[in-house]
């Protein structure tokens, strides 16, 4: 019986407790902010007004020293006769390796049974006892186990 009692006096605590101290605050649902979307472009103009700049000296004239003005030119001719140095030498480099090239192509032209010769000792000798040997060989071998179509399970 004492049971019962200290299960009724818990309850009854812990409802008193919930409406004295309240319910628990809950923070208010958030809502989804809104999927951003590209505006549509107004058509600008590009361009903005520049105010008008103070303090400045009205009249602006740009001189140029002439000395200045014949080393840009000198400069300029220089840089020129070397581009054109560097075309004229790569033009006769050109000329000597096409002249090699040719040269070499003819000595090949006229060498060709020995060109035949080095293609035969490129290929294997085939002779009887070079065919046993690969024949037993594929037989030890085997097939690469990379090939098989269908693994064993």
């Amino acid at each position: 019986m004492e049971y019962l009692i200290v299960i009724a006096v818990g309850i009854a605590l812990a409802v008193f407790d919930d409406r004295v101290r309240g319910r628990k605050k809950v923070p208010p649902p958030t809502v989804p902010q809104d999927i951003p979307r590209p505006k549509k472009r107004t058509r600008q103009t590009g361009s903005f007004e520049i105010p008008p700049m103070r303090g400045i000296p009205a009249d602006i004239q740009v001189t140029v020293d002439p000395e200045v003005l014949r080393a840009q030119e000198l400069r300029a001719r220089w840089e020129e006769q070397q581009r054109e140095a560097q075309r004229a030498k790569r033009a006769r480099e050109r000329e000597e390796r096409l002249a090699a090239e040719q040269m070499a192509a003819s000595a090949t032209v006229t060498h060709t049974s020995g060109h035949a010769h080095a293609h035969a000792a490129l290929l294997p000798q085939l002779t009887p006892d070079t065919m046993k040997q690969a024949i037993v060989l594929a037989e030890v071998l085997g097939k690469p186990r990379a090939l098989r179509r269908f693994p064993r399970r």
